[in-house]
């Protein structure tokens, strides 16, 4: 959401959740859009808000940000998702130069503009995390999946190879990264990997 165009009717969906902050909302505000006619219970009862699907005050400023921001995505998204896909390719690009063995996982036809996702063989991703942390801020998974020591399932339905998921990284990019930061990121990420090589070879 906010990052490619959904068709709600057209696509049959029937549940769509929306995070805020994946779209430059303000963090802590999400949405819940429901097929009309689809039946769903509430976890919270009480005042019955939304049609008595959800209760408790509700998060005005969150909700009006929200707003704003789906509003902005309309008309700001095609261009910016272009501009963040070219930021992602040169990021890309610097990287593949500096790391001869590093792998691209996923479809690089079909993928987010503001997602590079690699694995580097042989090189535990927490390695590289562990010397990087400070100064680059960088993922082994998602947010959600933060704390869990087992690896990804959605690797793993990729039948990526075992080494493949234990180096993998995520790197998010956005509408507001910079030139500047994209040739300080490869230069981290690239110095971090050598020096781990350089201890292990």
């Amino acid at each position: 959401m906010g990052k490619t165009p959904i068709d709600f009717k057209q696509w049959g969906i029937t549940y769509l959740t929306i995070s805020g902050h994946k779209l430059y909302a303000p963090k802590g505000i999400g949405a819940l859009v429901i097929k009309k006619g689809t039946p769903i219970e509430p976890i919270l009862f009480g005042g019955g808000h939304e049609g008595g699907v959800r209760s408790g005050t509700l998060n005005v400023p969150g909700i009006v940000g929200l707003g704003e921001a789906c509003r902005l995505r309309q008309l700001e998204m095609e261009a910016d998702e272009s501009a963040i896909a070219q930021k992602r390719d040169r990021l890309q690009a610097l990287l593949q130069q500096e790391i001869p063995d590093l792998i691209i996982n996923g479809n690089t036809n079909s993928r987010l503009a503001g997602n590079l996702h690699i694995s580097i063989p042989e090189i535990p991703n927490s390695a590289v995390v562990a010397r990087i942390h400070d100064q680059l801020a960088i993922s082994t998974g998602a947010a959600c999946s933060s704390g869990v020591e087992t690896p990804s399932h959605v690797l793993r339905a990729m039948k990526l190879p075992e080494e493949w998921i234990e180096g993998a990284l995520r790197i998010g990019l956005g509408k507001f990264t910079t030139d500047e930061e994209i040739d300080q990121s490869a230069k981290i990420l690239s110095n971090a990997i050598k020096n781990i090589h350089s201890m292990i070879s």
